[in-house]
């Protein structure tokens, strides 16, 4: 057998028993005054929402590998002669 829900339930804030339908706490005032026991995103979304993190972290992880391994290093200077940057300059 199905159990229904009850009509009165505890205020979230002062724990006054009220109606399930009450939009405001008559003893301590508070909006929304109880919270559903449903989540609010569908297990679905959830899902995609949990899959699209995960992609933008493998990205991320690949972007940074990227650019640790073929960034320039600490003390990495220009190799090319200094005669030939002197020709370049000079036209």
């Amino acid at each position: 057998m199905a159990e229904t829900p009850s009509r009165i339930v505890p205020c979230r804030l002062c724990a006054t028993p009220i109606a399930r339908d009450a939009r405001r706490c008559p003893y301590c005032g508070v909006k929304e005054p109880w919270i559903a026991d449903e989540p609010t995103l569908s297990p679905r979304t959830l899902r995609v929402l949990a899959g699209g993190g995960v992609i933008v972290l493998a990205g991320l992880l690949l972007f940074v590998s990227g650019v640790l391994m073929f960034g320039r290093a600490e003390g990495e200077h220009d190799h090319r002669l200094q005669d030939a940057q002197d020709a370049h300059e000079s036209r």
